[in-house]
């Protein structure tokens, strides 16, 4: 599903069941109608709890509904692990840049014209650089030192076309990999290094390196951290649209499929010219099975005229009008309309 989502506009101006102007106003302001009760009810009744489900399954089709449950407490698990804290606020990129854009320009080119980065949004691309250049930055300590680099299965095109927190988990363990290697190559000024540091201690404390491949790991993690945080709320915005979208699509397909049956049961009973208003017979039939279906189709197989009542206008005297329609006619017509409808279907 892409992320443009159609909108019950397109849905509606899609229907072509609906021949008639006149018949198609009227469908819209009573789904607009029922829409409109359906969220109000879903607001009260969810007091704003985001679902668990995750948009893994709607983007792709290797989803784990048990993963996202468990997102937040990991991405906790890694603030303690790498010796800092998830940044309660997001820093603004600007702070960031002015600070670290001489010694990160040139490897961000570098890592450009080596490995073609896919067409990702504002935000995964952005995410992407700066996991580049930390993993850049922690290769070339590595390499001073003879350590040996972790190894990750995450690689940039998995950011293609939306993150997702999958996505995020496997780039925090890499993150935690990369934090030993860090730590062996310079363990004394790793020391000063307080803990449960904020982004601002992060800063500080890289400013005061003169190593500039230290200095390019502990910018870009920071910058990670913080491209992850707003790919995070990003992603919670478009599965709650995506959500939604979905929410008014089944509604409609079931309002939809609802008019249908309306309309089948009022031709078949049309078709059988019974003394009744059928239009109206169905239509609250219809209401009244909304609070109670089952209580509703016994109600109408019974007594047809609880709904409609018999038209004594319509039965037809017999013996060419010589004997007048009576009381008992019309008790007659409410039970054969009761009979048909019960044996009819649809």
């Amino acid at each position: 599903m892409s992320e443009e989502n159609e909108t019950l506009d397109s849905f509606i101006k899609q229907e072509n069941q609906v021949k008639t102007e006149e018949q198609k106003e009227k469908i819209e302001d009573e789904f607009a109608r029922l829409l409109n009760d359906f969220i109000n009810q879903d607001k009260q009744d969810k007091a704003e709890q985001h679902s668990q489900e995750g948009l893994d399954s709607f983007l792709t089709d290797t989803g784990n509904d048990e993963q996202e449950e468990i997102e937040d407490e990991k991405r906790g698990d890694i603030e303690n692990k790498s010796k800092g804290e998830m940044p309660a606020n997001i820093r603004p990129e600007e702070t960031l840049n002015d600070f670290a854009n001489l010694q990160i320009n040139k490897e961000v080119e570098k890592e450009a014209s080596k490995e073609e980065m896919p067409q990702l949004k504002a935000e995964e691309q952005e995410l992407a650089r700066a996991v580049i250049n930390f993993q850049d930055g922690v290769t070339a300590l590595a390499d001073k030192k003879n350590l040996k680099m972790p190894i990750t299965d995450y690689n940039l095109n998995m950011l293609y076309p939306n993150y997702k927190p999958s996505i995020g988990q496997k780039i925090a363990k890499y993150l935690i990999s990369c934090w030993d290697v860090i730590n062996r190559y310079d363990p004394e000024n790793m020391k000063k290094l307080p803990k449960n540091a904020g982004d601002e201690e992060y800063l500080n404390f890289a400013e005061s390196l003169t190593d500039t491949d230290l200095q390019l790991s502990i910018i870009s993690y920071i910058e990670i951290l913080i491209n992850m945080e707003i790919c995070e709320v990003n992603y919670r915005q478009k599965k709650e649209i995506l959500q939604k979208n979905r929410i008014k699509k089944e509604l409609y397909e079931e309002y939809m499929s609802l008019q249908e049956r309306k309309a089948l049961f009022i031709k078949k009973l049309k078709e059988k010219n019974f003394p009744i208003n059928v239009e109206k017979l169905i239509g609250n039939y219809f209401k009244a099975a909304q609070k109670d279906a089952e209580g509703a189709f016994k109600a109408l197989t019974k007594n047809p005229a609880m709904f409609s009542p018999i038209e004594f206008e319509k039965i037809h005297p017999k013996f060419f009008g010589l004997i007048k329609v009576t009381p008992e006619d019309g008790i007659k017509a409410n039970q054969k309309i009761g009979e048909f409808i019960k044996k009819l279907k649809v």
